[in-house]
Order: structure tokens, then sequence, then C-alpha cells
């Protein structure tokens, strides 16, 4: 390539997480910039979570972007491009969420080598503007966020989707440069003490939940042992029973979850979550995160037992929605290095679309491509019929997909054992909800609601899951199993007999019970129902719930982190219940029920 820009140039090169600033990316051209015909410059921003795209709509806004030039004959217009809806951005044509990305810069002949050009990302010029709102998400250490310039010969865009996918290629620029800017974590905000089976981990905090540097940890904490500080910035202590005391900040400790019920523990894992493969990570934010990054993000960071990389493949839809096997066989790989049986559990699946909504799919092995590439495959059955007792499925709720009131998908019931119910798009445990409830955005239908499919007679176990984009996974909804081992083996079955329980991302311990059967049983041959909650959480309880049937049935009003009942109902009809635990700061846990049939 010729040399186009003599100089390019990102100011501040280092910011701090959720600050507010005035980027300047400043380009000299070169010598073969073309000066004689029109030409074009694409800036093409990430967009991770709580970046401001770049607008036009409104001077005011975060994000609002300016252009200034040193030739006094040069002209330009600039336009906002928007990689979901394939158009520039105007009064006409409105902006998706984070794919309106990327900024177009049409200039006029006369550009000359030494020529400066700036853009100015979240103008500022006299205090009139906010600068822009930076990422508050740092997803692992000494990460830095990106800017691409993108030069054209030409002053036409053709249709850019923002990724190449089989049978399509992305405008190709003549020169193409990429800028970054770190983004430094905050100060210490909070801790979190994750008691794990045989070890405990100290995590610091910042306020956006990213990893703060800690440098002298007993300048901040007075504890019974030493922590060891790892590559990830957390503290190990061989000492499971571990006694932390903060100088200044709050601390949350998770509870103990060594034998929970009958010899099994509680293990926590999140699987649904999304890397740089997925089509909507690439077009949106350009997230970066690889397969990997998020496994050791999941482990070391989000203190995680299990969890699944999910990103989207769906086949029928066509090759913009194909993983393609070159991801696939680089996430297989990652499994392969990263899952350590009693330490860290990966299971490999992917996110599937058909008319019902978006589901993920779940395999006990690790299959090539070309198994899990099914062109003609439009419904879950259809892989089912493939992979059998192999697979599970597990349903989103947020996502209601295209098929009238009631109908639902049928004939997958033996690998379908639960449902998400609460994730970042927030919680579809019933059409009208209270603490962590959902954005206006968000689709709602009565029949895509867990309190609906129990009032139908399924027998679903609950679950919660992040479906994370933006790197931070095993952040937002996690789902916690009984399991008498942490092995891919024991995981799976405890999904299979829906020994799980949704959470907000709270490790509250909860048990929940039915005639001395776990979460999840099917009771027959019963005289009368003897239910037992036992709850410990991360803060102040403020209610445990009892529903029946999908409906509220009794409320119980703690006091403190702990809570335990026994309740008897000698009602004479078969029936389901389950129990919904609040903590104090709205966060929640929901047990899967107990059915007596």
């Amino acid at each position: 390539m010729g040399i186009f820009f003599k100089s390019s140039m990102i100011t501040p090169s280092e910011v701090l997480a959720g600050d507010s600033v005035e980027f300047v990316i400043r380009l000299e051209a070169g010598e073969d910039y073309i000066f004689d015909k029109p030409s074009m410059i694409a800036f093409e921003f990430g967009a991770p979570l709580g970046t401001s795209c770049p607008t036009r709509d409104v001077n005011e806004c975060s994000g609002y972007v300016e252009a200034y030039c040193s030739s006094p004959i040069v002209t330009w217009e600039i336009k906002i491009w928007d990689f979901d809806f394939k158009y520039f951005i105007d009064n006409n044509n409105k902006a998706s969420r984070e794919a309106a990305r990327m900024v177009v810069l049409e200039m006029s002949p006369g550009i000359k080598p030494g020529d400066i050009i700036e853009l100015h990302w979240g103008e500022t010029l006299g205090g009139f503007g906010p600068g822009t709102k930076v990422t508050t998400v740092v997803p692992k250490k000494g990460w830095s966020a990106y800017v691409d310039i993108r030069y054209f010969d030409n002053n036409v865009l053709e249709p850019d989707m923002g990724r190449d996918f089989e049978g399509y290629t992305r405008p190709v620029p003549k020169s193409i440069k990429r800028l970054r800017y770190k983004v430094i974590p905050r100060e210490v905000s909070k801790f979190r003490l994750f008691r794990k089976i045989s070890t405990s981990t100290l995590v610091p905090y910042d306020k956006f939940w990213n990893i703060a540097d800690v440098k002298n940890l007993p300048d901040l904490i007075v504890s019974s042992s030493k922590g060891i500080k790892n590559k990830q910035g957390t503290f190990d202590f061989k000492d499971k029973n571990v006694r932390i005391t903060c100088k200044n900040h709050p601390i949350m400790e998770t509870p103990p979850m060594e034998n929970a019920f009958q010899g099994m523990n509680i293990y926590w894992g999140d699987l649904h979550t999304h890397s740089k493969f997925s089509c909507d990570c690439e077009q949106r934010s350009g997230m970066d995160m690889s397969p990997e990054d998020l496994m050791d993000f999941a482990r070391y960071r989000a203190m995680l037992d299990f969890f699944a990389v999910t990103d989207h493949h769906v086949p029928h839809f066509g090759a913009d929605r194909l993983l393609g096997e070159e991801k696939w066989n680089a996430t297989m790989n990652g499994i392969r290095e990263k899952h350590e049986e009693g330490k860290f559990v990966i299971i490999p699946g992917f996110e599937f679309t058909d008319d019902y909504g978006d589901i993920c799919l779940y395999f006990k092995e690790l299959y090539p491509y070309l198994q899990i590439s099914l062109f003609e495959a439009k419904n879950v059955s259809d892989f089912y019929s493939i992979f059998g007792d192999n697979m599970l499925a597990v349903a989103h709720l947020h996502s209601p997909g295209i098929r009238k009131f009631g109908e639902w998908r049928e004939g997958i019931n033996p690998i379908s054992p639960v449902i998400e119910l609460y994730s970042d798009h927030g919680s579809f445990e019933h059409p009208h909800v209270c603490e962590n409830g959902r954005a206006n955005y968000r689709v709602l239908r009565e029949d895509r609601c867990a309190s609906y499919f129990i009032k139908q007679g399924c027998r679903y176990g609950f679950a919660a899951n992040s479906d994370d984009h933006k790197g931070h996974a095993g952040i937002n909804g996690l789902t916690a199993v009984f399991a008498e081992n942490l092995s891919r083996e024991a995981i799976w079955d405890a999904y299979c007999k829906r020994r799980v329980y949704a959470t907000t991302n709270a490790r509250i311990r909860l048990l929940f019970t039915g005639n001395q059967q776990l979460m999840g049983s099917e009771i027959k041959d019963w005289t009368r129902k003897e239910l037992h909650i036992d709850v410990c959480g991360e803060e102040s309880l403020k209610k445990v719930e009892l529903f029946r049937n999908g409906n509220f049935h009794e409320m119980f009003i703690p006091s403190g982190k702990n809570f335990k009942t026994d309740y008897i109902c000698n009602t004479s009809e078969p029936d389901s219940w389950y129990v919904r635990v609040t903590q104090m700061n709205n966060h929640i846990a929901w047990s899967s029920p107990v059915w007596f049939y």
C-alpha cells in the first residue's frame, strides 16, 4: 500500500472506564493521497458497553462528531452509516442500537500532502458538548478499544455489512489503519469474596464490575490468611474459610456451596454468551473477545464453575448467519485447551433461531462443523432427530418468535428440560414484574413467560444466563446446579433432571424441596405436601415468595441474610410449586418447581 497518510493518531490514548472525553483523530495526508478527485475516509468505531456511538443528530448529545480540515479549498460531508440497517442515518432513517458506529467523510478534490484532517468524536467546542462516554467494560487486563481508519479513492460507499462472510467481502479500502486507546479500570469500589468448594477468591471491583488494580492488599483489608495475587488481578486464598474485613469498602461474601443437598454441591455457570465470532457482535459493537478470552474471563474473573460460548449459527437463514468452519474449529480448540474436569467445565454449543424464537443448543461431544451445519434444519426437532440425547436445548423467553399465541415447539421435551427466564434482557417470569424488570424496548408476549408455561402444565426448570455480547460473561444472569462433582457429565445430568435454579447474578444459596425431594422433581403417591425452603443470601433478604401453579401463594418476610421454613399444604389436587427469593438490593433467585402429580 502507498503512503496515503503520513501520520495518524488518536488522543487521548488512555482513559478511565466510564469517563466522558473528546477524542481527536488526527490524520496527515501522505504523498499518495489522491488529490485530483473525490475521496472517502471511513472511521469505524468499536462500541463496547456504555460507549457513545458517533452521532450527528443533536450537537448536545454525547458522541457528536465534527470534522476539520486545514485546506481552505476542500469541502466535505459527514455521514453516519448503520451496519444493521445498511443505510446512512438521516431524518427519515433512524439509527439502530450500537450498529450506527461508522462515520464517513466524503471529501472533495484538493487534498495535498501534509494537509491535516481531524475528526472530533464527542465535540466539546466552547464547552457546549458533553464529549463521548467511554465504555464501562474492561474485559481483560491491558485491553484497549479501537477506531479503524479506512481510506477510499472515491466517495461512493458500497453496501457495507461490517464483516466478511461466505459470498460477501466488505468494500476493500486503499488503506486501513487501526488506532487504539487504552481503557483503565477505575479505583476499587467494592470487594466480593467467592467461597469455592476448596478455596476462596477475593475480587476487587471498580464501580462497573471491572477488576480494579490493587497494589497492596493489606492497605485495604484485614484477613486471617495471606491472599496471593494471580495474573487476573484477583486474590486466591488456600483457606476456604478465610475471614476478611475491609477497612473502607463494602464486601459481599458468597455463602458456602458444598454439601448443599444429600452430598451434592452447588456450582455456578453461564451457558449463553457470545464472542467476536457472533454476527451481531461483529456488526453492532466490533467486540473483539475471542472464545478463549471469554473462557478465561468466566473462570478467573466471574469465578464460574461451568460455561459455554454460544455464538449465532443458523444455517437455514443463509451465509450471513453461519458461524463458519474456521470459527467453530477455533471454539472447539479453545474448549479442548480451557476445559478442566474438576475445576472448570465448558460445554460446546451455539445459538439457533427458528419460528419460535432463539434457543441455545448444547452437545455432549465436540462435534465437527459438518455435523452441526444442517442446512435443511429449520426447527430444533431436526437437530434432535440427528443428535438425540447427546444434545440439550434451552429456549430464551425474551425472543418470542413469529408463531401464533400459544404455539410452542413440539417433540423435543426430552432434550428441553429448562427455560431461560432471566438474562441481561430482564425477567420473563411473569408479564408484570417488579424488581429486575424489563427495558421498554423488549417485546413481551404473555405466552413467552415462565408463568404461562407452568400454568399450561409444562414441566420446565428455571435457568438464567447473561446473553452477554460485550465481553462481561457471567456478570448478569447465572444458573446454579446441584451436582455431586464438577464434571461435564455431572453438570449435564443436573440440567436433564432440572436440579437447577436461576439468579440475577447474586450467589444466593437456595434449597427448595417437596416431600424431601429436590427442586425439579416429579412427586407421585403423596398424601400431603411438605415444602422445605432454606435460603442464605449475599445481602439481606427482602422477601421469600411461594408460587403455586404459576400464581402467587404466600409471602414470608425474612430478617437478615438467612431464612428457613417448612410449609405444609393439604390440597388434594395435583399442582406445582416454586420459590422466588428477593434481596434488598433487588437481586433475585428462582427455584425450579416441584410437581405433585
